[in-house]
């Protein structure tokens, strides 16, 4: 077994951080007070087959079939897949390929949508609740992870990674904290915020039920300290439930990428995640406070990942907010209903303005790890012209990652690809950080990632 890092004894004391990160405008004023909002259902669900990590699902239903909300109709391909399941009642209108986030095709499950059954079924579940205080003693840990599993469960945050892996236990590399990330770094962007606010009792559900699966004697939750609302109602519902475990609610620094896991986990526990490692090699299990919240009701209802909410906002929607949406709804309804772009609006952000790729239409559906569409105005888009690096070393101090950026980006440009791989090229997380904070517009983030792809197809031998 390996030896880790003892924890810091008290979590609580002072906002914690990591080095380097930039602070970029916050904009998040926007639809921070906004509650969160079903809007009408659409008439068609897209629903991708890759929408996560890892191997694509399989389709389990064909043309013509009838389908039930919840119902699972993508089966998991490998190890490191998930099941896709219907968030309406309807019928299958076709299995084809459609335009995905990443420019790619990829095959896909229309589906009309019978709304009459699917709002019935919507408001029975109203019904249903999970509290913080959630009795766990029937949920082996083996039986959550298999609920993570079977509900096709990833990561809420952008990463899309299959939960039940991150659950299940790993002999030789013990969990001794399971982390919940509510910081939300990415500027715009509030879903996390208000989950905080109005499900304050799943979340820390879901916490105990990552803390049971994987062994974790120690629960945490990072929230950036630009939420005083989130801290104060997160350690409220905490002290009522007056759960055994041992929970700290963290208050972390108001810097970005702090969300990253790769700075979440030394802000808050100290400990690094190894270049080329993963969070169990810290000892850590880390979730996103909103992938917990549906750890907790696939759980204790049975339900699987059909709806998430994610943030409509930017000064290029009419009507911004925070949206409880199915999975596979396609971005052009939710911007109908929310009044439209304006007339200034130039280019829709799935996700985040700092990691969050461009749309090139409004078609495409809703996936499991968007957390958010941001509409920017064409003055914020105007093109900024770049000039050559003058080597102030503004890259280097806000790297996260501790390397040198501007240094990797020209041994990518001089395609000495092997040598940036000796200098850590792999450890970059794409943040933008160093991109952001360039005086002379370097797109560097682009470098680096094209840079990353040449590394992977290097001979083994170089």
């Amino acid at each position: 077994m390996q030896q880790l890092k003892p924890l810091p004894r008290d979590l609580t004391q002072g906002a914690r951080s990591f080095p380097g990160g930039v602070h970029p405008s916050e904009h998040k004023e926007i639809t921070e007070a906004l509650a969160i909002e079903r809007l009408a259902l659409p008439s068609q669900i897209i629903l991708p087959l890759a929408m996560h990590a890892g191997a694509p699902a399989r389709p389990t239903v064909g043309k013509k079939d009838e389908v039930a909300r919840a119902q699972r109709v993508g089966e998991a391909s490998g190890f490191v897949s998930a099941p896709v399941h219907s968030p309406v009642f309807g019928t299958v209108s076709d299995v084809t390929a459609v335009p995905h986030q990443s420019g790619r095709m990829v095959r896909a499950i229309l589906i009309r949508t019978d709304i009459e059954r699917t709002q019935e079924a919507i408001e029975a579940e109203a019904e249903q609740r999970v509290d913080a205080d959630l009795d766990l003693s029937p949920y082996e840990p083996r039986k959550i992870t298999e609920a993570a599993k079977e509900g096709g469960l990833v990561g809420l945050g952008g990463a899309a990674f299959p939960t039940y892996i991150k659950l299940t236990r790993i002999e030789k590399k013990p969990t001794d904290i399971a982390l919940l990330n509510g910081s939300e770094c990415e500027p715009y962007l509030t879903a996390d915020h208000r989950m905080m606010l109005e499900q304050p009792g799943a979340i820390l559900a879901g916490l105990r039920l990552a803390m049971k699966a994987t062994g974790a004697s120690r629960g945490a939750i990072g929230i950036e300290d630009n939420k005083p609302d989130a801290l104060r109602t997160m350690r409220q519902a905490l002290s009522a439930a007056g759960v055994p475990e041992p929970i700290d609610i963290v208050a972390l620094k108001t810097k970005y990428p702090q969300g990253g896991e790769r700075s979440l986990i030394p802000a808050i526990t100290g400990r690094a995640v190894p270049v080329g490692g993963f969070p169990p090699d810290a000892g850590v299990a880390i979730l996103n406070v909103g992938t917990a919240a549906a750890l907790a009701y696939a759980v204790a209802h049975g339900r699987p990942l059909i709806e998430r909410v994610l943030t409509l906002t930017g000064p290029g929607i009419a009507q911004p907010g925070n949206l409880l949406v199915p999975i596979g709804t396609p971005i052009r309804h939710l911007v109908e209903q929310r009044g439209g772009p304006t007339e200034d609006a130039a280019r829709v952000i799935l996700g985040g303005p700092m990691m969050g790729p461009a749309a090139a239409q409004l078609d495409l559906p809703v996936m499991k790890g968007m957390s958010g569409i941001t509409i920017l105005t064409e003055a914020q888009t105007r093109p900024r012209k770049e000039v050559a690096c003058i080597r102030c070393g503004r890259c280097v101090d806000v790297c996260p990652s501790g390397l040198m950026p501007a240094t990797l980006a020209r041994l990518v440009i001089k395609r000495r690809i092997a040598e940036a791989r000796d200098q850590h090229l792999l450890a970059c997380v794409e943040c933008g950080s160093c991109a952001y904070i360039c005086p002379s517009h370097i797109p560097l983030v682009q470098y680096l990632r094209s840079g990353k792809a040449l590394v992977r197809a290097l001979p083994k031998e170089s």
